[in-house]
């Protein structure tokens, strides 16, 4: 009579499981909810607009070409800053908040957020874009009035905007454990133990 064995993988077993249900912070990043970017990202989105607006103006000094050269470049430029993901220590600034609070946004099909936050976040963002076409039109057209009142239609409400993700963010890292993760840094052990040694050392030759 033969006995057959039923061999249980490592990445199939209990233990498995167990992991996964005390780490349930990447599970969540698995589902969607990657970390956003840092405050580089906000920076960039607060100088877009004056910026493209001022490479189209270009076009009465330096031509068409050479302008729709320089906007090309403008936007690479601010989509490229805007796509930097970089971990520091210093996670709890306003520009990082409101990366936060956008991503949170961004997420709100797989995690919902409040109603009322959701509709005004949207009216602003729509605001904010319709200025910043209008400042566009601007510089195409060299009209001063339409680069002037697409500047302050884009950058007021991108202010109060911004002010509503930061509101985001703070209320929903109290109820979901995946945002109050993504302000931690991980830091490597052998780092910390090596930062102890060298304060015991201070405090040491402070002594003697």
């Amino acid at each position: 009579m033969q006995t057959h064995q039923r061999n249980i993988s490592p990445a199939n077993g209990p233990g498995r499981a167990n992991a996964a249900a005390a780490n349930p912070p990447l599970l969540m990043l698995k589902r969607g909810a990657i970390k956003p970017a840092g405050a580089v990202a906000t920076y960039a989105k607060i100088a877009a607009p004056v910026l493209i607006t001022a490479a189209l103006w270009s076009h009465v000094w330096v031509g068409t070409a050479a302008s729709v050269a320089l906007t090309l470049v403008a936007v690479f430029f601010v989509v490229a800053i805007a796509r930097i993901r970089r971990q520091t220590q210093s996670s709890r600034g306003w520009a990082v908040a409101i990366s936060f609070g956008e991503r949170i946004w961004l997420n709100r099909l797989q995690i919902p957020i409040p109603g009322e936050l959701n509709a005004k976040l949207t009216v602003l963002y729509l605001a904010f874009w319709t200025g910043t076409l209008v400042a566009l039109s601007g510089g195409f057209t060299a009209s001063v009035i339409l680069t002037a009142t697409g500047l302050i239609v884009a950058y007021t409400a991108m202010a109060v905007y911004f002010q509503r993700l930061v509101h985001l963010y703070r209320t929903m890292k109290e109820k979901e454990p995946l945002y109050r993760f993504w302000s931690s840094f991980a830091e490597n052990d052998n780092i910390q133990v090596k930062a102890a040694g060298a304060k015991q050392q201070k405090s040491a030759l402070a002594r003697d």
